[in-house]
C-alpha cells in the first residue's frame, strides 16, 4: 500500500507542476522531464532512508556488542 500512495503522491507533484505550464507541444515534453525527475527523487529519498536505517543499526549493534546489551531500553 506504501508503494500506491508514494505513486498518489508522485502523479499530484507532477500535476501540480505541469499546471505552470501552458497547454502546447512543450507541455508533453515538460511532462516527460518533470516525471523523470520525481521519480529519481523519489528513488534517492527511498535509498537515503534506507542508508539512513542500515547506519543506525549498524552502529547499535557495535554500541550493544561493546557494551554487553542486548537490545534497546
Amino acid at each position: 500500500m506504501s508503494a500506491f500512495n508514494e505513486m498518489v503522491d508522485l502523479t499530484n507533484k507532477l500535476f501540480y507542476y505541469l499546471e505552470t505550464f501552458e497547454i502546447n507541444g512543450g507541455r508533453e515534453t515538460a511532462r516527460e522531464i518533470l516525471l523523470d525527475e520525481l521519480k529519481k527523487d523519489a528513488v534517492e529519498s527511498k535509498m537515503l532512508s534506507l542508508r539512513a536505517s542500515a547506519a543506525y543499526e549498524k552502529s547499535a549493534d557495535a554500541y550493544y556488542a561493546k557494551h554487553g546489551t542486548a537490545g534497546e531500553f
